[in-house]
């Protein structure tokens, strides 16, 4: 039972992308298991959608390994204010503005 449950935990809990897909993987290999011994046809559009979901959960799981981790932003502090330095004074008469 350890098993299942470390195959469809991530990090301590269960991931729903994993669950998903496993049911489904299971109701395909049903499915087919159905049909190749008793002749029990399953239809076309409905083994396709599983087999559509079962291969984007597999692509969404394996692709989570690969992304970054939620890693905490660091906090923007507010700038503090900077003193300037006058390099250059204007004389300016009230003429010229």
């Amino acid at each position: 039972m350890n098993f299942f449950k470390n195959m469809l935990s991530s990090e301590g809990k269960v991931s729903s992308k994993r669950f998903v897909t496993f049911v489904c993987l299971l109701f395909m290999l049903i499915g087919y298991t159905a049909n190749l011994f008793w002749d029990f046809t399953i239809d076309d559009n409905l083994f396709q959608s599983l087999q559509w979901i079962v291969m984007a959960g597999l692509g969404f799981t394996a692709a989570e390994n690969f992304s970054p981790k939620g890693e905490e932003t660091p906090v923007e502090e507010e700038p503090s204010p900077t003193s300037t330095t006058v390099t250059h004074q204007y004389d300016y008469d009230e003429e010229d503005i």
